[in-house]
């Protein structure tokens, strides 16, 4: 039971961020000034990491298999590492990385489980990851007047991105279950499929 509660947990924040994105697109559309552009990419990264964080949780409580799965692999999806402390004791230490090194670790793990999740790394989708990451840093780190200017183009950019990782997400829920009918199917006999269709009448 407990193991379900992290999925549910990055769930409900992921759902507060993303209706965050909704509002604060109804502002910037209603008042595109840099202010609520600058609110909108924000809020829109914001977003777009909560929901890797819970992509990666479901991959850790409903793809992933305890028996096949290395211990490697779900430190990495939790984004975390081993080290040692003076004592000899072994602690747990945050090992953070970028996003879309992230979403290449999930896309890989996807792949080895069989997932039917399809990923074009040449896409527009893709690239606009890459320039809201840009986009987002010369926001928040702005060192001339220049970069905290945002164009409508970069807003949509960033919107695109959030639209992105949200349909990976519900790609991967939809492939994962899949995954799992399609294996019960192909366990069961052609005897088997014979009565399953002849009950259904």
């Amino acid at each position: 039971m407990r193991k379900k509660k992290s999925f549910f947990e990055s769930d409900a924040f992921a759902k507060v961020l993303a209706e965050d994105v909704i509002r604060a697109k109804q502002r910037m559309d209603e008042d595109p000034s840099d202010a609520h552009r600058r609110e909108f990419v924000r809020t829109t990264y914001s977003a777009i990491e909560a929901q890797s964080w819970q992509l990666r949780m479901y991959l850790i409580e409903h793809v992933m298999n305890k028996k096949t799965s290395s211990i490697h692999e779900i430190s990495a999806l939790k984004e975390e590492s081993y080290a040692i402390n003076d004592k000899g004791e072994i602690y747990i230490q945050p090992r953070g990385y970028s996003l879309k090194v992230g979403l290449r670790l999930v896309f890989s793990i996807l792949k080895s489980h069989g997932i039917p999740v399809q990923v074009d790394l040449g896409s527009a989708d893709w690239k606009n990851i890459d320039h809201a990451v840009k986009i987002r840093n010369r926001v928040i780190h702005p060192k001339k007047m220049a970069d905290i200017s945002v164009s409508k183009e970069e807003a949509e950019c960033c919107y695109q991105a959030f639209v992105y990782v949200n349909n990976v997400l519900l790609a991967t829920i939809l492939g994962s279950a899949l995954a799992v009918i399609n294996g019960a199917m192909s366990g069961l006999s052609g005897k088997n499929r014979r009565s399953l269709f002849s009950s259904a009448k």
